[in-house]
């Protein structure tokens, strides 16, 4: 396990790499003019002022000394500096972060709790009014947009009953209660849509193992079959159900923008938008490769994870 995880780990070190010239050249093909923001004008800029400008903030060098330069401060810590609030990017980011992971965490709490019990019971009742419910109940939540479920989420919890907030964040380390209370609303409307796709899919994974031969053994050996279910069958089937869990919560760290804003939430997905419409190039940057980090930090973690649940998984 020990050999797995630390080659696992060292794999990250070309992906980071490459992820880092991805990022910093395709920053540098938006359109736009990076100069047009710093002087806080739009079209032509005095000769004098860009030269100045290019000088200042290292412009005027060749593409891969740019680079390097970057990457030599994004290893020691230093994202640069936003070219609209005029803050260091890691303190405007790193100040939203927490509020971005534990609403995406929660949602795919959410999302487990619904779909792995309900895949299960819809796989083991196959073909029976539970499995149809569950179908339809997810083919339901499939197609129904998020934003539209939090808008419906707003008008009916909050609007007519008045049973939850509508917008803020409460710290949980700051006050348990409120922290829980305004993040229901939004954490639900990611993690149930969520929910609806992971149950198809743990519904399938379950159907495939419960025809293996090892299940018929099983059961031949005379074990219950709650046992069979629930401590073998299941057990291989979440295999595919963490892949695609792993991968919503990384979809979720940078594709919660719209929710974020429903619910004035203040997270690292709102912030990323913010700087796409006032073109802050740095913290479109470094928002990307934060993003960018977390996603594969997270898969890596669902890898380790597989070699938890199922010991034969190797190292391709």
């Amino acid at each position: 396990m020990i050999i797995y995880a630390v080659n696992r780990i060292l794999y990250l070190i070309p992906v980071l790499l490459i992820l880092t010239m991805v990022v910093f050249s395709f920053v540098h093909l938006l359109p736009g003019d990076v100069i047009d923001v710093l002087a806080g004008q739009e079209g032509a800029v005095d000769p004098e002022v860009r030269k100045a400008l290019e000088q200042e903030y290292g412009l005027d060098k060749p593409f891969y000394v740019q680079y390097g330069i970057w990457l030599n401060r994004v290893l020691h810590g230093d994202f640069g500096t936003s070219l609209v609030t005029r803050r260091p990017i890691a303190v405007e980011f790193f100040q939203r972060i927490p509020a971005t992971l534990y609403l995406a965490l929660i949602g795919t709490m959410i999302s487990l709790c619904i779909a792995i019990p309900l895949g299960t019971i819809a796989a083991v009742k196959r073909n029976t009014a539970v499995d149809y419910v569950a179908q339809v109940v997810s083919l339901i939540g499939i197609s129904i947009p998020e934003f539209w479920f939090a808008l419906l989420s707003v008008l009916l919890f909050s609007l007519y009953l008045g049973w939850l907030p509508s917008s803020e964040y409460y710290s949980p380390f700051d006050d348990v209660w409120l922290g829980v209370k305004h993040m229901i609303l939004p954490a639900a409307a990611l993690g149930i849509r969520q929910a609806a796709i992971t149950t198809r899919l743990t519904r399938s994974t379950m159907l495939d193992e419960t025809r293996k031969e090892y299940v018929d053994t099983a059961r031949a050996m005379g074990l219950s079959e709650p046992k069979v279910i629930y401590q073998y069958t299941l057990r291989n089937a979440m295999i595919p159900t963490l892949t695609i869990s792993g991968l919503q919560l990384a979809q979720m760290l940078g594709g919660t923008v719209v929710i974020e804003t429903i619910f004035a939430w203040p997270g690292v997905g709102r912030t990323l938008f913010e700087a796409i419409i006032s073109r802050d190039f740095p913290v479109i940057q470094a928002g990307v490769l934060i993003l960018g980090i977390a996603v594969v930090v997270i898969n890596v973690l669902v890898d380790l994870l597989y070699r938890v649940l199922n010991p034969r998984v190797r190292l391709a």
